[in-house]
């Protein structure tokens, strides 16, 4: 009989559990439908820049911005705040800890994932996670410190490690060199004689103005800023994908274990009820014995 109570809590708690975890669901399908209508469309500006930087003929410039340098590296780390997410946030973690060698600068955004980093004994920087607006000034604010570490020169070559969005049921974890950034300019192979005054014009009229190395600065950290605004959308929205397809997992484990339970309940009450009525007839035999 202790069995039997036990069981009918359990089917109660499942019962309850299972609809919780639907309301949990129906709520995260629909935020990730909201951020995905609302995502801005970044490919096309993202062109506009290529073309942009692509008029930058860099051949004999030279910027800290273009070099590549002995200074340790940075790894930024993109993790999330939300529940649900541990197989997200320690994917991002474990990717970005294959690439450290040892004296790497880790910046890590989300208390999860700082968590983790905390667990192996790493120093860090810790950024507040990304909010579900995904606000383009915590972009700004992650890019400064980048530009302003690589500009001071505590930390040289800096990559992004973050969950990447490819469908509603796919995500992968992707990792971006932010700086140096010489792949995104023009460079001859034949560079003339360069004087990077003001003013100054190449033969094919394109004139910059101030000069060259403030213009690739300049152009770098609107390319930085574009850059985070963008992972954090994609981010984002792996979040929500990886929280949904949880959640759906989660329901088909309750299901799966409600069934098992009910057909448990029902074993042990057929059981119940055949040992009564065993017990009963031999009652009865018992009594037409004596009389």
């Amino acid at each position: 009989m202790f069995q039997l109570t036990k069981l009918r809590k359990e089917l109660r708690f499942n019962k309850e559990m299972g609809g919780i975890i639907n309301v949990l669901e129906g709520v995260a399908s629909a935020e990730f439908y909201r951020l995905q209508k609302t995502r801005k469309n970044l490919e096309e500006t993202g062109d506009y820049l290529k073309d942009f930087f692509q008029m930058v003929n860099i051949a004999g410039a030279r910027h800290v911005f273009l070099e590549e340098s002995t200074r340790p590296p940075a790894l930024l780390l993109i993790t999330s705040d939300s529940g649900f997410l541990g197989k997200l946030n320690i994917s991002v973690v474990n990717a970005a800890l294959e690439e450290c060698s040892g004296n790497e600068k880790l910046v890590v955004v989300g208390k999860q994932g700082a968590r983790y980093i905390e667990e192996t004994g790493k120093k860090y920087v810790a950024f507040s996670g990304i909010s579900d607006e995904v606000d383009y000034k915590e972009a700004e604010k992650l890019s400064d410190y980048i530009v302003s570490g690589f500009l001071d020169k505590r930390f040289g070559r800096t990559v992004v490690v973050y969950p990447h969005f490819v469908s509603f049921s796919v995500w992968q974890v992707q990792i971006y060199q932010l700086l140096p950034c010489r792949f995104l300019f023009r460079e001859s192979s034949k560079p003339e004689p360069r004087h990077f005054e003001k003013g100054w014009a190449e033969e094919e009229g394109t004139i910059l103005e101030p000069s060259l190395p403030e213009i690739i600065e300049y152009l770098a950290k609107i390319w930085i800023n574009y850059m985070l605004y963008g992972i954090f959308w994609e981010s984002k929205l792996s979040e929500w994908a990886a929280r949904v397809t949880h959640l759906e997992r989660s329901s088909t484990e309750i299901k799966q274990l409600d069934r098992k339970l009910h057909f448990q309940y029902f074993r042990l009450l057929h059981e119940i009820s055949d040992k009564n009525i065993r017990e009963i007839f031999a009652s009865r035999l018992a009594v037409r014995r004596m009389k």
